[in-house]
């Protein structure tokens, strides 16, 4: 749809929608004659676009009791998570591809690949409504009013873009499809900004009597669109709307709260896409791997080492002890061959007159050059001699 500007120029737009449908039990409120009861279930979104000159179609697919993805076995995702699980956090930390404060958002949240810069402040005119509730107890609880005005104002704070939260009540039963709700989107949006295109309209519509089912569609101004809220974006903000509106612990002010808050974000921080994300996963597994097998041979190659130096170290000290062991062998020889040389005296043969006979003491020795037998007393005194031709006593 084109609309005109002001200030005597004119520029066509169009606001570009985006919707998720969801059907199935969940755990937020259905409403059924003022009445309110919980379940569960899971989410059913889709969002196609197509586009011809100026003008915008969005289509969607609605089903009952039924789930819809767009993506697809997510078996090598959980098996990759379970192999480098740690490494996804670490990596995660340092380069924003994981949102610390939910991780179980890891792959339900559309990826941030885009630097956005914030909406500047002459581009929107803020408003000081921020919702509207059209059942009148969505948000009726303690709390919940503040809680969802924080979150619509913190989203404000972090694109520049002013969001404007349409709960529908029971007009919604004449929408019952996302193409009509856009078309409302674009009606609201006229209605209350006129030619200001730096707000966002979203609707959020049940449908009466229906477990749980709802439409939510998100319609940006022109300048909103092309400076922050474009296709990604808006995708972004549809996906926390859906992962938060299944959790049954957040009332309905805080659940809107949470998924504005984290919806801003994310959109305002360049993350790395799932293949981008795997691609380092790959990489730091194939580092740690590497790593691993490079310790492990360092570590055989420190015990071999260790190994050679203890055997040589033993070696030497083996050397070391029989060495000392015939030093000491040595020395015991030679302390008895000095105490045994102690034992011996020098006599002059009284026979032949001949010197140098070494006689141990209180022995009988025989004089070499005679054949005399002489004997020698303790204190080295030669006792008895007898010749050659006589036998000792």
């Amino acid at each position: 749809m084109g609309r005109g500007g002001g200030g005597g120029s004119s520029h066509h737009s169009s606001h570009h929608s985006s919707s998720h449908s969801h059907s199935g039990g969940s755990s937020r409120s259905s409403r059924s004659s003022g009445s309110s009861y919980r379940s569960s279930g899971s989410s059913y979104r889709s969002s196609y676009s197509h586009h011809s000159g100026g003008s915008h179609y969005s289509g969607g697919y609605y089903g009952s009791g039924s789930s819809y993805r767009r993506s697809g076995c997510g078996c090598s995702r959980i098996f990759s998570i379970m192999l480098i699980f740690p490494m996804i956090m670490i990596v995660g930390i340092f380069y924003g591809i994981i949102d610390t404060g939910d991780i179980g958002t890891f792959f339900k949240i559309e990826r941030s690949t885009i630097q956005r810069e914030a909406l500047p402040a002459d581009k929107c005119q803020a408003i000081d409504k921020w919702y509207q509730d059209d059942w009148g107890d969505w948000i009726d609880k303690s709390g919940e009013a503040e809680a969802v005005k924080s979150g619509l104002e913190y989203f404000y704070q972090k694109t520049g873009v002013q969001p404007y939260l349409w709960i529908m009540g029971k007009e919604g039963k004449d929408y019952m499809s996302e193409g009509s709700v856009e078309e409302l989107g674009e009606k609201k949006y006229r209605e209350m900004f006129g030619n200001d295109e730096g707000h966002l309209i979203v609707i959020f519509r049940e449908y009466p009597n229906e477990s749980s089912n709802y439409i939510v569609t998100a319609t940006p101004g022109f300048d909103a669109e092309t400076q922050v809220m474009d296709e990604q974006a808006r995708e972004i903000l549809l996906d926390y709307i859906d992962y938060y509106y299944t959790d049954g612990d957040l009332d309905e002010g805080h659940f809107f709260q949470k998924a504005f808050m984290r919806a801003g974000d994310r959109i305002m921080i360049k993350q790395l896409s799932e293949k981008q994300v795997f691609t380092i996963i790959v990489v730091v597994a194939i580092v740690v791997v590497g790593l691993i097998i490079i310790s492990s041979i360092i570590r055989k190659k420190k015990v071999a080492v260790a190994k050679q130096k203890a055997a040589q170290a033993k070696s030497e000290a083996d050397k070391q002890k029989s060495a000392t062991a015939q030093k000491k062998i040595e020395f015991d020889q030679q302390k008895y061959n000095d105490e045994l040389e102690t034992q011996y005296v020098a006599v002059e043969c009284p026979n032949c007159g001949s010197t140098g006979n070494k006689i141990r003491r209180t022995t009988v020795g025989y004089c070499p050059f005679c054949g005399t037998a002489i004997k020698v007393d303790q204190e080295g005194n030669v006792e008895f001699i007898s010749r050659n031709d006589q036998t000792p006593s």
